[in-house]
Formats: C-alpha cells, sequence, structure tokens
C-alpha cells in the first residue's frame, strides 16, 4: 500500500511516498518568505502551494493514481484526543477559517483532501498539533482565569512514543512513557497508557527555555519588567520575543546548538552556563512527569534536531537515568508518524470522524 503524506511549514512543504513502512520518495518544497508576503494570510497559500507539489510530483515520476491514500498534517483543528482522523467538510472549514489558529499545517488536510479526491482514494490527518489528551488535575495553573492547554510536538512525541514500545516488544496501551523533543522550541510529554496525560507548552511559557523560547519565568518578576517596558501594552510583541527572540538566541545571538557547543569548547563559559542550565531545566521537568506517573515510567524518548548533541543528550540521560531506559531518535518523524497512521487506517485500524 502506497501513501503520499503533504506537510505545511512556514516557509516550506514537505511531501513524501511511502511503500508500506518503507520511505521511497521526499523532498523539501522551500517557499520565500517574500512570495509567501504576496498572498496575504496562510489560506491565500493555498493554490501556490498545490501546484508547486503538482509539479514536483509530475517532474518525479509519482502519480496520485497509484496511492491508497494521502494523509495530510493535521492543522490546528479544535482540542481533541490524539488519532487518525478522516477529512471531512467540518474540518476543512475549520482551518479555511483559522478558527483555532492561523497556521500553515491549516493548508495540511486541504491539500490532502484535494488531491486524494482527484485521485478517489481516502484522505487522513493524524496526531493533529492541538492533540488534549489532558487529565483535568493538569489543567489548573494556579490562577483560575488560568486554564493549562495542551498543546505540543504531538505528531512526532506519539509516533516516537510507537518507535520506544516496538523496542520494547510491549504494546502502547500497557506502557507509561516521557517523550523530549528537542527543537527550536521543547516540549515533555507525559504519556499514560497511550494517552498524553500532561505536557509543557512551550510557546506559551511553559517547560524549560529552549533555543528561541523564553520558557517558564518567575511571574512576579516577569509582570514588573513589562509594566516598565515601553512594549507593555503591544502583546503580539511580547508574544514574538518570548516565542522567537527569547532562550539561547537572546543570551548569546544564534539558536544553533552544534555553533554554541564549539563555543564552549572553544572556552566560553557563558555558552557552557546556558547549555547546562537548559539541559538540567529539561531533566528536571522529566522528573517532574515521572513523578506525575508515580514513578512508573517504562522508558523516556529523546528526540528532535538538538537529539544530535552528545553534550546535551549526555546530561539528559545522566541525570534521569534513576527514572528509566532512554532511547534516542535523532531528528523529526513528522512524515513517518503521518504515514504510519495512514496505514493503520487502510489496515483497519478505527478512523475517527471530526
Amino acid at each position: 500500500m502506497k501513501i503520499l503524506c503533504i506537510n505545511p511549514g512556514s516557509t516550506s512543504t514537505r511531501i513524501a511516498v511511502f511503500d508500506e513502512d518503507k520511505k521511497v520518495f521526499i523532498t523539501n518544497i522551500t517557499h520565500a518568505n517574500e512570495d509567501l508576503e504576496k498572498m496575504g494570510d496562510v489560506q491565500g497559500q493555498l493554490e501556490y502551494r498545490y501546484d508547486m507539489i503538482a509539479d514536483t510530483l509530475r517532474e518525479n515520476g509519482i502519480s496520485v493514481s497509484d496511492m491508497d491514500a494521502v494523509v495530510g498534517r493535521g492543522g490546528a483543528l479544535r482540542p481533541m484526543g490524539g488519532g487518525i482522523f478522516s477529512i471531512n467538510e467540518a474540518m476543512l472549514a475549520d482551518c479555511r477559517s483559522g478558527k483555532y489558529s492561523e497556521h500553515p499545517s491549516n493548508l495540511g488536510c486541504q491539500l490532502a483532501k484535494r488531491f486524494a479526491d482527484g485521485a478517489g482514494i481516502p484522505s487522513f490527518v493524524v496526531d493533529p498539533p492541538l492533540v488534549d489528551e489532558f487529565d483535568e488535575c493538569s489543567r489548573y495553573s494556579g490562577f483560575e482565569p488560568i486554564r493549562r492547554i495542551s498543546a505540543f510536538h504531538a505528531l512526532n512525541e506519539k509516533i516516537v512514543a510507537r518507535y520506544i514500545a516496538q523496542k520494547l516488544e510491549r504494546p502502547l496501551e500497557e506502557l507509561n512513557l516521557i517523550t523530549v523533543h528537542l527543537g527550536s522550541g521543547i516540549s515533555v510529554t507525559a504519556h499514560r497508557k497511550g494517552r498524553c496525560v500532561d505536557n509543557t507548552f512551550g510557546s506559551g511559557g511553559d517547560g524549560p527555555f529552549s533555543p528561541e523560547r523564553a520558557g517558564r519565568m518567575p511571574v512576579l518578576e516577569l509582570a514588573r519588567r513589562m509594566s516598565k517596558s515601553p512594549e507593555s501594552k503591544n502583546p503580539a510583541a511580547w508574544k514574538k520575543f518570548f516565542s522567537k527572540q527569547s532562550g539561547l538566541v537572546s543570551y548569546l545571538g544564534t539558536n544553533d546548538v552544534l555553533k554554541i557547543t564549539e563555543r564552549m569548547e572553544s572556552g566560553d563559559a557563558l555558552a557552557k552556563d546556558l547549555l547546562d542550565g537548559m539541559a538540567h531545566m529539561i531533566a528536571r521537568e522529566i522528573a517532574a512527569y515521572a513523578a506525575g506517573l508515580e514513578w512508573q515510567v517504562d522508558g523516556i524518548g529523546i528526540t528532535g534536531a538538538i537529539a544530535r548533541s552528545g553534550y546535551i543528550v549526555g546530561i539528559l540521560q545522566r541525570e534521569t537515568a534513576f527514572i528509566a531506559e532512554s532511547f534516542v531518535f535523532p531528528g523529526e518523524f513528522e512524515m513517518e508518524g503521518l504515514a504510519d497512521g495512514g496505514l493503520r487506517a487502510l489496515r483497519g485500524e478505527e478512523v475517527k470522524e471530526y
């Protein structure tokens, strides 16, 4: 069974073809910022991205009519449990409107549906970004007007959890796991018997600081500093600052962990202190979620681009070895996650309705 996967990002669209679980084609179509800006909002990019995907498939001799299904990145859908979803009109409408968030991934289901309908085959999304499987107690922030929300690297962390289950040769539904996605943003997630019952919302100001994000900060000191800032009445500016211009880049002017590691190895004490501090905060978050799982943890998954850093991974493994064995999956596996979901759907696993 062959599956076409489509994953729109901020300035690129990744597409891949899988034959069963074997990746037979993958490419990353890049988009210039100036081209995207001419199209206005995200929805205005739909035809442009569709044409580029169609051209790429044609140039590589790939026919959608040879596929058995098309799977798209889920988009910012309403908070709901994870799984495989057929693409229906309600889902398309929410993504077109940007009701829950305007994000390039909203084009994923629209592109998948259009290619699939043209070939007369089914289309799906898998583990969309706003997967919400929180325990109710995880929603409380300590301040009544604000509730903690589930927002993490769901697609990658869910497939990594499946990979750990395969390594342990046990059903995912029997395991308690913790996954850590290490990228420009960092998320730590507790999985109880296949459900993601708690996670850090890094871009929302939770969890460890990362290469670009501020993470959790002392709230009273933050409020004091914001009140004295000329940007105090500009929420959009603060959002950009905390999610794109904080973390490592705010101290060192770069978000490249490998370059920062080189600086550390050349004797830059601040670079070392920052890498150590980020790693220690991640390890503390892992331990906190282990406590929430009553210390019954079967494995820890470390993934994302920074999982290629032996220095960071080494700290995490040393500081969490008492909790459980860790498994390292460098890079991202979003395309594999899409293909795995599509294959499970074609094999008869439950497909949910949005």
